[in-house]
């Protein structure tokens, strides 16, 4: 009989694990559990399932094309190999793939959805429209066939018998139920005979309920004009509608109770109401009539003319001081104006006298100014003619001289080199104009032969 070390025996088992075709090129799909990245970069984890669990390990080196953070509570499927941990004797997969798997992978896509809604704003509370008081007609999306609407109806009746319901039939669960949602919630809108929407259906997993986690369903109910409520699953459950929704209710039922509010309370109230307001009417009515009693006791209301008697002698006697009051002011008006004529017309007097004689001093000095200003421009102007008219070269023209410009413009000639001989030139004389014709130049040295 052989004996073997511990450590034998785990190689032995770690090379039929190998040597095995199953476990040697595994895929299995659980949930993580006790997830931990060490410093190394290596992420150790646990991956079960409702009856067992597998000690699992993912080096760095394999997790560089991983395109998402591996979390606790995560549903992947995992490829790998199964092998012994000879050091410490544990079965355990070496992981060389992972991806989402069923849930995980559509958590992951209802967390994308749902912050990049959020960003839009569909869930912000000011877009929230409120709900009626008292609607007059409640509309349900769900499926007529299931349970919920009956949970719904049995709510309302019991709360509030009389109400008003329609459905809007739709599948809330398959391939078609995202196109009947939004078409029902159109529908509803575009008829306008609901005062408030529910849009409900039961539990179930996250896949059974992502109808209501998709973006055209969001955006149909964020656009609707009539108030949404968002009853969606069980109390856990959450989904985008539920957040674009004007109003969450955990469940269908508990939307029933949360659109109506219960009519015995509404009684209550309404009794309580009237009874208040019977006591404030008996209260006011009672302080009207003690009122109305203290006015009827005065003295004015037993003898209305002794008031008035009263107010026209003290009309009478306003009248006397207005009038004697206005007799006075005319009076004293009159001696002050009397006062003031005396003072004014000796005063005004010698202004006048003193204003005269300025006025006619300064016409004096005018005069002899402008007399002197045109005598001064009269002798200027003589020598300014005298001037101008020695200048003048028409005056030169009849002492005897002429003025020579050539023939075919009027550019007075005044050296020799304008001229060529041959050129056409024209005389000007003081009784007129001769044409001429230059037969010889000759220079200022040179003389005229006599």
């Amino acid at each position: 009989m052989q004996i073997l070390s511990v450590s034998q025996v785990n190689q032995y088992a770690s090379r039929l694990l190998t040597a095995d075709p199953v476990l040697s090129s595994l895929t299995v799909e659980g949930e993580i559990s006790g997830g931990k990245i060490y410093s190394s970069g290596h992420y150790y984890f646990t991956l079960k399932d409702s009856k067992a669990q597998i000690s699992c390990v993912f080096f760095r080196g394999s997790m560089t094309g991983l395109n998402f953070q591996p979390a606790d509570g995560q549903h992947v499927i995992i490829s790998g190999s199964a092998c012994i941990y000879e050091a410490g004797g544990r079965f355990q997969i070496i992981v060389r793939k992972m991806e989402e798997a069923g849930e995980g992978l559509l958590y992951v896509k209802f967390i994308e959805l749902r912050d990049r809604l959020q960003k839009q704003g569909l869930f912000s509370e000011e877009r929230k429209k409120a709900l009626p008081f008292l609607p007059g007609r409640i509309g349900v999306i769900t499926s007529p066939e299931g349970a919920v609407i009956r949970d719904i109806v049995h709510v309302l009746r019991r709360r509030h018998p009389g109400f008003k319901l329609r459905i809007y039939p739709a599948a809330v669960q398959g391939p078609n139920s995202v196109t009947d949602i939004v078409r029902a919630l159109e529908t509803a809108n575009c008829q306008a005979d609901c005062d408030v929407l529910i849009i409900c259906r039961g539990g179930g997993s996250l896949e059974d309920l992502m109808s209501f986690n998709s973006e055209e369903v969001a955006m149909a109910v964020a656009a609707s004009k009539i108030p949404v409520i968002s009853a969606v699953g069980h109390e856990t459950d959450y989904t985008i509608c539920d957040f674009t929704a004007d109003l969450r209710a955990p469940t269908p039922s508990a939307a029933a109770e949360l659109v109506l509010p219960l009519k015995a309370d509404l009684l209550s109230r309404l009794t309580g109401c009237q009874n208040k307001m019977q006591t404030i009417l008996s209260y006011r009515l009672c302080l009207a009539r003690a009122g109305l009693n203290n006015l009827l006791n005065r003295p004015i209301m037993k003898q209305p003319a002794s008031m008035l008697y009263a107010k026209a002698q003290k009309l009478d006697l306003l009248n006397v001081r207005l009038r004697n009051c206005l007799k006075m002011q005319v009076v004293n008006a009159s001696n002050h104006f009397d006062k003031l004529k005396q003072r004014f017309y000796p005063a005004f007097s010698n202004y006048w006298q003193n204003c005269s004689a300025k006025v006619s001093s300064l016409q004096i000095r005018l005069n002899a100014v402008i007399l002197q200003e045109y005598k001064e421009g009269k002798t200027a102007l003589e020598k300014l003619s005298i001037k101008l008219e020695a200048y003048n070269p028409h005056a030169v023209i009849k002492r005897g001289y002429a003025r020579i410009s050539l023939a075919d413009s009027a550019v007075t000639v005044s050296s020799i080199s304008q001229l060529d001989p041959d050129t056409a030139v024209r005389i000007h004389l003081s009784d007129g104009k001769a044409d001429a014709k230059i037969t010889r130049l000759l220079p200022a040295a040179e003389k005229v032969p006599e």
